[in-house]
């Protein structure tokens, strides 16, 4: 089972290991780096979803500056997905709690503001 140990500014341990990027981390503990913006567009919801999550956790920052872009939710509704977004170490902690009660799961982490 995947855990993400913590974050701070520009940083997130998974697993005990540290990474210095945004990542979208998975329930089955498959992770992929994510490009540095501060949007997630109809396109990278989509290519998170084909994996049929439950929940997707967005982590928006320390500060909360990544947003949903425009028919994201509609989009997650359609699809049945429950969709969070929190400032970053609160989303880290709300992934982790879906992934101890065996929820599929995403977390897309933004490690800036």
């Amino acid at each position: 089972m995947v855990k993400i140990d913590s974050t701070i500014f520009g940083e997130i341990t998974i697993d005990g290991k540290v990474y210095y990027s945004d990542m979208t981390v998975w329930w089955d503990g498959k992770m992929e780096y994510r490009d540095k913006n501060h949007i997630i567009d109809t396109g990278e919801f989509l290519s998170i979803a084909k994996s049929k999550p439950e929940i997707i956790v967005i982590g928006t920052g320390q500060e909360g500056i990544l947003k949903l872009g425009p028919g994201v939710s509609d989009l997650a509704e359609e699809r049945n997905i429950e969709i969070y977004a929190e400032k970053t170490p609160k989303a880290i902690k709300m992934f982790n709690a879906f992934i101890s009660d065996k929820k599929k799961a995403v977390c897309v982490v933004h490690v800036t503001c």
